[in-house]
């Protein structure tokens, strides 16, 4: 504190009200540069819902003194110029030309000039262009709090009980203040009529603490809990806090209630919005506005969670194309204006959430944005059983769930709190209290292939199996088939080979087509037992055929491993359809590059031809098989674990 303020308030002493709005303030100020200029500064304030005004003007007034001897004579010559921003209404256009009309008299006048308003959209078009900066207001820290106890009510206040403060509005703060040592009872009496006001989160609610199957997630959201607190106690920096992470799963595995859980373990709020909620806005500037008016509620509810749904719907700059493709990147470009900053975003943790990671525009990855990119993966069977009990909530307490869990492999915690929903409802319709049988009554019940065809899956997961052992990058984890399908999944579920990658490597032309006789070697196979192909192998987007034609795409229009050094796309572009479609020349030496990849895993199935039919006998008796049994089997018929050529 500069020492003419400090005599200032030793000769005036300031209010609780008058000396938390200058800590905030000043803190606010620290890293404008331009308040140190020789030249005034123009600055917008943008202080949230009801901003105690006058204060936070005697506070930046304050702050403009150059002696004490201005402070006597009480600012006879004002060295500021404040301007009236008021919120919108139906008279909003004129009185923001007449805030205007002020703004160009104050700027001639070589005053500094501040504009103070509840929302940024609030302030003059024209001053938003010439401001210097544009700052958001924080609430008080735990140390201007007990700072401010101390001096202005003489209670002295522990660091921690500040921290705790921190999440009260200062009007409830100068209520508590103003009963002394009382303090405590008025924020008592304040918390509980909020408490039924608002309808805060019961005990039963979702913590960190009792979802299950979260994985990495789960880990890095009871770091932040730490962090956050931290932070809140005047420990941490901001700048040391993790303020994004982009959580990534296929639907129904707990996105959305991860973000609820986050903010209930972090004791903080949390806001929600989506690009959907921002497009019903209007037009491209309505979406903007909508898009800046959420991160102003996030300020002013900070510390916050700020989760973002569906986040692969806003797009990639380096994707889009058309005459929409102005429309996408200023999108994007306004949501990277929001997102970055650390002084604006302080408080501010911000939670993405999508289920396509390879549509969303690497500049959101960077440091300082979502830095980090966590899966949450379909939970597991210890998961798929917690995650019963917990939507039992004590229901079927002494009762083995553990073949209920078992049979709901591959279903998302979506799914199995439906599984609970219609068993609950069926018991409701009877009269009478839940049982395991309506549990299990509710399991879908799985639609049983032929013997026919479960041999050709077998048989095709095993040409997969036997190809990756003799050319493929990493080691198997499982191979496993399905002796029948759910209702509604897709014909890819039936089985599949899972490997776990070895490290990174510098990858040829020949890695990439090993690569590619892998994933051609189930419809290889098929055609050497049976003489033909099934569909098994194509039809979706992340179907053997799909997978091997992006590869053999990127080869030659990406990678410079082709006829061309030419880059045509980038790798992991969704315009690779597109792309065949319309270059008759690449979709020619696509086919040609599949049709080589395809005979040569032919070639090597019929060389380990024996040990294909004992590792497909083997998946029809067993349905699943690891590592071990995996090699043992082909090895014991004859095939030799050894890379091809």
């Amino acid at each position: 504190m500069p020492s003419a303020i400090r005599r200032y308030f030793q000769l005036e002493k300031p209010r609780f009200h008058q000396f938390l709005a200058h800590c905030i303030v000043r803190r606010a100020l620290r890293s404008v540069s331009e308040m140190n200029l020789s030249d005034p500064p123009v600055i917008g304030i943008v202080a949230g819902e009801n901003p105690p005004v006058d204060e936070i003007q005697d506070a930046l007034t304050l702050l403009r003194l150059p002696d004490l001897d201005v402070l006597r004579t009480r600012f006879p010559d004002p060295l500021t110029v404040f301007l009236d921003c008021e919120p919108s209404s139906s008279s909003r256009p004129k009185k923001l030309e007449k805030t205007e009309e002020e703004f160009l008299i104050a700027l001639k006048g070589k005053k500094a000039v501040f504009a103070v308003a509840e929302e940024e959209e609030d302030m003059p078009v024209l001053f938003r262009k010439i401001a210097d900066r544009i700052i958001h207001l924080q609430g008080p820290t735990p140390r201007h709090i007990k700072a401010a106890f101390a001096y202005c009510v003489g209670v002295d206040i522990s660091l921690e009980e500040a921290g705790q403060l921190t999440n009260h509005s200062l009007f409830d703060l100068t209520m508590a203040a103003s009963r002394g040592r009382s303090w405590r009872k008025v924020l008592d009496v304040i918390s509980d009529d909020k408490s039924k006001s608002d309808g805060c989160p019961v005990d039963g609610e979702l913590a960190l603490e009792t979802l299950a199957g979260l994985g990495e997630a789960g880990a890095w959201g009871r770091e932040l809990a730490v962090d956050l607190k931290e932070w809140q106690a005047g420990k941490l920096p901001w700048s040391d806090v993790n303020r994004g992470v982009l959580v990534v799963g296929p639907p129904g595995t707990g996105k959305t209630s991860y973000a609820k859980a986050l903010a209930k373990s972090c004791g903080v709020e949390l806001i929600a919005s989506s690009l959907a909620q921002w497009q019903s806005a209007g037009h491209l500037g309505d979406l903007l506005k909508a898009m800046r008016r959420t991160f102003a509620e996030a300020r002013k509810k900070a510390p916050c969670i700020l989760f973002l749904d569906e986040f692969d719907s806003v797009g990639d700059r380096g994707t889009v194309r058309g005459e929409n493709a102005l429309y996408v990147v200023e999108k994007i470009n306004g949501l990277l204006e929001c997102l970055d900053g650390v002084e604006d975003r302080e408080g501010i943790v911000v939670v993405a959430a999508c289920n396509h990671p390879e549509f969303v525009d690497p500049a959101f990855l960077r440091p300082g944005r979502l830095e980090k990119t966590i899966r949450i993966p379909l939970p597991d069977h210890p998961a798929r059983e917690q995650i019963l009990r917990w939507h039992l909530k004590g229901t079927l307490e002494g009762e083995d769930l553990a073949d209920i869990a078992d049979r709901l492999e591959g279903h998302s915690g979506a799914d199995i709190e439906k599984l609970v929903r219609d068993a609950r409802r069926k018991a409701r319709k009877e009269n009478r209290d839940l049982i395991l049988h309506d549990l299990t009554g509710q399991l879908p019940k799985p639609v049983l292939f032929e013997q026919e065809d479960l041999r050709r899956i077998a048989i095709h997961e095993a040409g997969h199996a036997i190809v990756h052992s003799l050319v493929g990058e990493g080691r198997i984890v499982s191979l496993h088939i399905e002796p029948g399908l759910l209702p509604g999944r897709s014909r890819a579920t039936a089985g599949a080979l899972l490997v776990e990658r070895t490290n990174p490597k510098c990858m040829t032309r020949k890695d990439h087509e090993c690569k590619l006789m892998v994933h051609l070697a189930g419809l290889a196979a098929e055609k050497l037992v049976f003489g033909d192909m099934s569909d098994g192998g194509g039809g979706g987007p992340h179907s053997d055929l799909a997978s091997a034609t992006r590869i053999a795409t990127e080869l030659e229009a990406s990678y410079g491993l082709g006829s061309s050094l030419v880059l045509l796309t980038q790798s992991g572009s969704r315009h690779v359809p597109d792309m065949l479609l319309s270059d008759t020349g690449l979709r020619s030496r696509v086919d040609k590059i599949l049709g080589k990849a395809f005979e040569d895993a032919s070639a090597l199935l019929q060389e380990n031809k024996t040990a294909l039919h004992a590792l497909a006998d083997a998946l029809v008796v067993g349905q699943k098989l690891d590592e071990a049994d995996v090699l043992e089997i082909i090895s014991a018929a004859g095939c030799q674990l050894q890379r091809a050529g």
